[in-house]
């Protein structure tokens, strides 16, 4: 008998590996260049444009504040320009230079003064002779007042004697008040008498810059911050300055006995010609909480119609949270790049390898062709015997194909076997609890039992065997999603579910000392679900309230629910410490845990949000405002059956 068997050849087999292993070695390094050259230079780049984007914006913005601010000390300014001007021609106080100069004519200019401040609402307008000494003015009551004091030693007073308007800006000596002042003299060109004088105050000013949180400052035409939006950047300066000018600013009392020391700057880069980068310490009250170094940008400009200069203080920070949203999208961005090329690439090799099973299958079976035709045309003389292997050979390939659909079927029982791990977890999680309550009965019960309290123990029995039907419940929940076929939503009663639940806690020592205000019995709410379900997502909840509130005094936990609409809402709030914002945004993800390692996966709310989600509601969770977090159960409303 002549063997007809024959052998595949095997060199397209190592040839197809070597490619295989080249590709890989070739993706390995794609992959390595991704990650450390081109990924990070990205990434550089991409928050360079950030930068340098937040620059030009912040400029822009910087630009469109300052010119507000600007308009407003301009306005504030020129509001009383025209007040000294007019003074200086009223009667009342042209009488205090008349040879007749008498107490009641003072008195009657003071009490005047006095008016005029009220209703113009500056800090205070007195008037000098022509030895700069005050004969009115409108503080002659109180206790600092200008009556009697000689000015004649200010810049403001030696203006107006020179029959010029008089604009100085300086910290009093007597009322040690910073303000504007505003001269102008009092006579004809040829003979002047005296010097009316206005002074503004500032301080109306800085308390709305105060109330806009932004940083703003003033500096005179000697470097001195003269208005500021916090009363603890005045009369400090952004230079240091020099001896001579010290002692010169010192001797002419402008600033008073201000110490005019140097804010405490180190770096300072030039951006632009208006825009500086320092980092600097912000001036406080006191040294003890002196906050830490920090980056800010200044940007200035001169305030028009006088020899100030206004700068707006911007802090860094701002900018470079900006620049580092960018790189995590950036970064999020590289890292859906590269799962989708090695999911394209994965995708594509199970082509290229089905392609190439195909193609070998086919060569197989023209090879067998080939054969069978070489073999029936040497054996025509035994047509007997050649048809009865002819027929071995159709038996062999059916045999052939029946095993290749039994492999096929095996494929797709693989499949299956696939998505069941991955809800492997979920499973695990949702069986594990009713696995625990089992454990604590069945113990609960060998006590009972040695005690010989046989009524306890058979009521101990009677729970596990509930548990027991409930496991088997969720393991025919395995069966359904195995099938993939929806959940099975009925009419459950909202109370029965959330006493079965308090029930199965019952054995927790943690419950021992909470106490629970449920007000579900006297709402009789019927909503669409299942119970074991839902059941398992009171108990992810209860639970994480109770391991919530481990460290609280007198641990409460409230029950209670709502009807609108057709909707159910359920709110199972506790007293413990609540979210804060990081976990209030993640506590649905998976896998998302505060826990110790090993006391919980972070599955539990996860697994919970889903399945309220198959039910057609929502599951949220919030702080109260009295403290303790709530989790808010929405559901569709059943009718009673």
């Amino acid at each position: 008998m002549t063997d007809t068997s024959f052998e595949i050849p095997r060199d397209n087999n190592i040839e197809h590996n070597n490619e295989d292993l080249l590709q890989s070695k070739l993706i390995r390094i794609v992959l390595i260049l991704l990650l450390s050259v081109v990924m990070p230079l990205s990434l550089w780049g991409l928050a360079h444009l950030t930068h340098q984007n937040g620059l030009t914006d912040l400029r822009l913005q910087l630009d469109s504040r300052m010119n507000l601010y600007s308009s407003n000390i301009v306005s504030e300014l020129e509001k009383y320009e025209y007040l000294p001007t007019i003074l200086a021609r009223d009667p009342i106080l042209k009488s205090l230079f008349n040879d007749d100069l008498s107490k009641q004519k003072i008195d009657a200019a003071n009490r005047h003064l006095g008016a005029i401040r009220d209703t113009a609402e500056v800090s205070a307008v007195y008037v000098m002779n022509a030895n700069g000494l005050t004969l009115a003015a409108s503080n002659w009551a109180e206790e600092a007042s200008f009556v009697g004091k000689n000015f004649r030693f200010r810049p403001y007073f030696k203006n107006a004697m020179k029959g010029k308007v008089g604009h100085y800006f300086a910290l009093g000596t007597t009322s040690n008040i910073p303000g504007y002042y505003l001269s102008y003299p009092i006579g004809d060109v040829d003979h002047i008498q005296g010097v009316v004088v206005v002074k503004v105050s500032v301080a109306r000013l800085e308390d709305s810059w105060a109330s806009s949180k932004e940083q703003v400052v003033v500096t005179d035409n000697n470097g001195v911050i003269i208005i500021a939006s916090a009363k603890e950047w005045k009369f400090r300066t952004f230079e240091p300055l020099e001896k001579e000018q010290h002692q010169r600013l010192i001797k002419s009392l402008q600033y008073s006995d201000a110490p005019l020391k140097k804010l405490e700057i180190a770096r300072i880069r030039i951006i632009d010609d208006q825009t500086k980068r320092i980092s600097m310490r912000p001036p406080i009250s006191t040294d003890k909480d002196a906050p830490d170094w920090e980056d800010v940008y200044i940007r200035s400009r001169p305030v028009l119609s006088t020899d100030w200069t206004l700068h707006y203080i911007f802090k860094e920070s701002k900018l470079r949270k900006a620049v580092l949203n960018s790189l995590i999208i950036g970064a999020f961005a590289w890292l859906i790049a590269i799962l989708s090329f090695l999911y394209i690439l994965q995708r594509r090799r199970m082509v290229i390898s089905q392609m190439e099973y195909q193609q070998h299958h086919q060569e197989t079976l023209e090879r067998a062709a080939i054969e069978l035709e070489q073999r029936v045309e040497r054996r025509t003389q035994a047509l007997s015997e050649a048809n009865a292997r002819l027929e071995e050979e159709i038996e062999e390939r059916l045999k052939a194909e029946e095993d290749l659909h039994m492999a096929q079927d095996e494929l797709v029982q693989a499949g299956k076997l696939a998505a069941l791990g991955q809800m492997a977890a979920g499973i695990t999680h949702e069986m594990n609890q009713p696995l625990t309550a089992i454990r604590s009965y069945a113990d609960n019960a060998v006590l009972l039992l040695e005690r010989h309290r046989m009524d306890e123990v058979r009521s101990n029995l009677t729970l596990i065997s509930g548990l027991c039907a409930r496991l088997g419940k969720i393991s025919g929940q395995l069966k359904v999603f195995a099938r993939k076929t929806p959940s099975q939503k009925e009419p459950v009663n909202l109370h029965k579910v959330m006493a079965d639940t308090l029930a199965l806690m019952e054995s927790s020592s943690k419950m021992d000392a909470v106490q629970i205000h449920n007000s579900l019995a006297s709402e009789n709410l019927m909503v669409l679900g299942e119970a074991i379900r839902l059941e398992q997502v009171f108990l992810n909840i209860l639970r994480n309230a109770l391991d919530a509130m481990v460290e609280t005094k007198n641990p409460e936990i409230w029950i209670s629910a709502t009807q609108q609409d057709r909707r159910v809402t359920l709110r199972i709030r506790d007293n413990g410490p609540g979210f804060d914002e990081q976990e209030l945004m993640r506590a649905f993800d998976p896998f998302f845990t505060t826990k110790d390692v090993g006391k919980g996966l972070g599955l539990g709310l996860s697994i919970s949000s889903r399945i309220i989600q198959d039910f057609g509601g929502v599951l949220k969770a919030q702080n109260h405002e009295e403290g303790g977090a709530v989790f808010l159960i929405e559901l569709m409303q059943a009718s009673h059956g």
